[in-house]
């Protein structure tokens, strides 16, 4: 997925007030791990994408468009 497509994520990431130390929790995953996934350098999970759809109440499209 192209780095430029986590914007609206990372916006909304910002709204709900979350932190790295907060996604990896709600993720199961390492601060490092989220960070990577942030700046498109590993890929999301499919658990992972619905855990962070859930969580901001928003569509697949709504997160990961651009």
């Amino acid at each position: 997925m192209n780095k430029k497509a986590y914007a609206n994520l990372r916006a909304e990431i910002a709204r709900y007030g979350d932190t790295l130390n907060t996604l990896s929790e709600v993720l199961g995953v390492s601060t490092g791990s989220v960070s990577k996934r942030l700046s498109g350098d590993i890929e999301w999970t499919i658990s992972e994408i619905k855990i962070l759809c859930d969580r901001y109440n928003k569509s697949f499209e709504e997160l990961f468009e651009k």
